[in-house]
């Protein structure tokens, strides 16, 4: 297990959105801070030292409403290889298959599979002018910011400077070559059949100040190079500004507080063959605070804020052609939103408020039991306009108040490469939906199985 730590090494920087860029959104990473090898797998090694290993995560989703149905098992499986290069110079290179099976749909047995092979991560690391600049080329994690706006994938390159005065990164990326099954960039239909083809291009500014507090400003550009179509165009080019800050008051309180602007063009859909170029002009803020308190059981406190504004005449929130007139006034986005895992909204024309609590039940049990920890979340939902939906359709009267959740996260790492995880999920529809939705339940486990 002393080899796992290298694959966290090479693909992220370890900070407060480390599990927010995870592609798998409601899977928690491995946890190996117990291995013992770890200090023996981060002493230096001669160059040429390769190493290897992997992770199996397999997982059972049940998603019930009053109409609906369905179970599904997905199973992931991670194998990767690292070598040293020369002075702290390293390649890793980390390969992905997920297996899909439909267990019951509708109380109905079927045959219904499908498996996606992809070359996940294929980078080369290489510090230079005494590590105060690093070079990352290749297929790797791009995130900018909390990884709102971009946390994925892609194939490109990324400069890393530190000084006393600040750290700067910038990079450059291309989605295109990703499986298209596997490629989470999709605006249009166009995307979805052939896989998006966007570029994205960020610098990023952060600065420490007062010890365990960090500010940082970001700009981000999105550029769709997807072949168009004469009859029907999708192109959805965006740019982003944002500045956030985040970290530590005392040993006990954690914040952190993002705004984002959004701008660029789009095409709105005024009725059927009929189209017209927009202006974006959107926003998005997120906020939280987090208390934890050294006594027994850990018990912490969450506060949780997000909001994407909103478009009275959209349709879809998830579509690059949902706007329909003027002036295209929804915040969307290419990163990762977690707002509840019955629901699953996306961050547009949204109010999220999401006080939650957490302890480890079984504190004062044996060696094994007492790391396992409980986190349970309320959801609040509210429109921004209250005259058009949420995501990609849903919520669709012209009321605000869109429902309210309860989300229930159970961690137990019982070895260090063995854990335990299970999600459920409650949505309560509100007045925003028609008389009579049903709730909503989810329910995933699973375990990571780390060699």
């Amino acid at each position: 297990m002393k080899k796992i730590i290298l694959l966290f090494l090479a693909i992220v920087t370890v900070n407060w959105c480390t599990l927010l860029y995870a592609q798998d959104e409601y899977i928690p990473l491995p946890d190996v801070a117990a291995d013992p090898d770890l200090a023996v797998a981060a002493k230096p090694v001669v160059p040429f030292t390769v190493r290897y290993g992997g992770w199996i995560t397999p997982v059972v989703i049940d998603q019930r409403t009053a109409d609906t149905d369905l179970m599904t098992s997905v199973t992931t499986a991670r194998l990767w290889l690292t070598s040293t290069l020369w002075a702290n110079a390293t390649v890793y290179v980390r390969v992905k298959d997920s297996y899909l099976a439909v267990i019951r749909e509708q109380d109905v047995n079927i045959d219904n599979t499908s498996n996606v092979f992809d070359l996940d991560i294929a980078s080369v690391t290489i510090p230079i002018i005494k590590n105060k600049v690093r070079l990352v080329a290749g297929r790797k994690y791009y995130v900018t910011g909390a990884g709102l706006v971009l946390n994925g994938r892609g194939d490109g390159g990324e400069v890393q400077v530190y000084s006393k005065y600040g750290d700067l990164k910038a990079f450059g990326m291309y989605s295109g070559l990703l499986n298209k099954d596997d490629n989470p960039y999709g605006l249009s239909s166009r995307d979805l059949a052939d896989g998006a083809k966007r570029i994205f291009t960020s610098a990023q500014y952060t600065k420490d100040f007062l010890y365990n507090n960090t500010l940082y400003l970001y700009g981000l550009m999105e550029i769709d190079k997807q072949d168009e179509d004469a009859n029907t165009k999708s192109a959805y080019d965006a740019q982003y500004i944002g500045a956030g800050v985040k970290g530590v008051v005392g040993d006990s309180l954690s914040y952190y507080a993002e705004y984002v602007y959004q701008m660029g063009t789009s095409y709105a859909t005024i009725m059927p063959g009929v189209q017209q170029k927009s202006d974006i002009k959107a926003m998005a803020l997120l906020a939280g605070l987090r208390y934890f308190w050294k006594a027994a059981y850990r018990p912490l406190i969450n506060l949780q804020y997000a909001f994407g504004t909103g478009d009275k005449d959209a349709t879809s929130y998830g579509n690059a052609t949902g706007n329909t007139l003027d002036d295209d006034t929804r915040f969307m986005y290419f990163g990762t939103f977690l707002g509840g895992f019955a629901l699953r909204p996306q961050l547009g024309n949204l109010h999220v408020i999401r006080p939650g609590a957490g302890f480890s039940p079984f504190y004062n049990g044996g060696h094994r039991i007492k790391a396992m920890n409980l986190v349970v979340y309320y959801s609040y939902y509210m429109k921004d306009t209250k005259e058009s939906p949420i995501s990609g359709g849903e919520a669709p009267l012209p009321k605000s108040f869109v429902g309210q959740a309860v989300d229930v996260m159970l961690r137990w790492p019982v070895y260090y490469d063995f854990s335990f995880f299970a999600n459920y999920g409650l949505f309560l529809p509100g007045d925003a939906y028609p008389s009579g939705s049903p709730q909503r339940h989810f329910i995933m486990t699973g375990v990571n199985i780390v060699f």
